[in-house]
């Protein structure tokens, strides 16, 4: 069936494993609401009714926020009260990456996720994946919420949602997180080699969900909340995997539109923590690589290690309120791997004054 895993920052931190098998399979929500034009029969409810399995236990309730016309971005609420903190993904991830993580802050936060268009359940227009429309499309969905002011927590690619929300609405932001969320639009990135892909699945590992899961941990090194693999890909009648929800040429166009990073622009107070690599890095998948692919990433891996103690650089400089935390070889999931790590320097960075 191909690989639709698309492995391209791979030990950077960045992006870390994988990228975009987004996809939608059978999804369960425990809610499923609409907020602005969407209506009973649209394309996007009749997928939130059809679309249901086990995997969802996190608790949270689903919305669809309408940004502009026929498109529809899916909302998670994982409740709690006070200042809203606004959960943003990597590239082809969804919203429910954060099904467990969310409920480290919504005793003093109200938390909500947004899933990006293109992605999991929300909408797949033809347009609309430059930076300037993503970042609109999440000061929309606070409107539509009519939240003022929100903290902003971003894993990887969207750390240039934070960037541009950050430098052109800075009204809008009480304090900014970036979960290994680099600038990628700065310093070479696009040119970078990189490292090869895992091994590609084996039929069995493609039987369920559940096989694809484990495979999926085994090679990447972190696992993901089910909910969020379920809302990545498609299965036949069988439950079998068969395939991603989101076309390649997605994450594509969201890449020809990156855009460098207007730090000095950024005035809200702001927490980066970062997994800083070296030339010794090594992906699970690594052990898995037949000699030639392994002596491959040695090499590829050098050049990415260099740029990402640049990028790291860049921010701790550019931003001017900003504090850094540096991690040291461990996974480009942050808040999965150093969950307790993360949200101790979080919640001490979010609760001071």
């Amino acid at each position: 069936m191909g690989k639709w895993k698309v492995w391209f920052l791979i030990a950077l931190g960045i992006l870390g494993s994988l990228l975009a098998w987004a996809l939608l399979g059978r999804n369960v929500w425990n809610a499923t609401t609409s907020v602005g034009s969407a209506v009973p029969g649209s394309a996007t409810q009749e997928r939130a009714m059809n679309n249901v399995c086990g995997c969802d236990t996190s608790g949270h309730k689903v919305s669809f926020v309408t940004v502009e016309p026929g498109v529809q971005l899916e909302v998670l609420d994982w409740g709690g009260t006070g200042q809203t903190l606004v959960l943003l993904t990597g590239i082809g991830d969804n919203a429910h990456v954060f099904d467990e993580f969310a409920y480290q802050f919504n005793n003093r936060f109200h938390v909500i996720g947004i899933t990006r268009r293109g992605f999991g359940r929300s909408s797949q227009p033809a347009h609309g994946y430059d930076l300037d429309t993503r970042a609109r499309d999440d000061i929309t969905v606070l409107d539509k919420l009519n939240v003022r002011e929100a903290v902003f927590v971003g894993h990887s690619l969207s750390g240039t949602e934070l960037n541009k929300i950050g430098a052109v609405y800075p009204d809008r932001v009480k304090k900014l997180v970036y979960l290994d969320a680099l600038d990628i639009g700065s310093g070479g990135w696009t040119t970078l080699p990189q490292p090869p892909p895992p091994p590609e699945e084996t039929a069995a590992d493609l039987e369920s969900v559940q096989r694809f899961a484990a495979a999926s941990a085994r090679s990447d090194g972190y696992r993901k909340p089910l909910a969020a693999i379920c809302n990545m890909i498609r299965t036949d009648r069988s439950g079998r995997v068969i395939g991603a929800i989101t076309p390649p040429e997605i994450s594509s166009k969201i890449y020809q539109g990156l855009q460098p990073a207007e730090y000095d622009r950024i005035q809200a107070p702001a927490l980066g923590i970062f997994n800083k690599i070296t030339p010794q890095y090594r992906l699970s998948y690594y052990w898995y690589l037949d000699p030639a692919r392994q002596e491959e990433f040695n090499r590829d891996i050098e050049s990415l290690a260099k740029w990402v103690e640049g990028a790291i650089q860049r921010f701790r400089s550019g931003v001017k309120n900003s504090r850094v935390i540096e991690l040291h070889n461990t996974c480009h999931y942050v808040f999965i791997v150093d969950e307790a790590l993360v949200v101790r320097e979080m919640r001490k960075f979010l609760l001071e004054e």
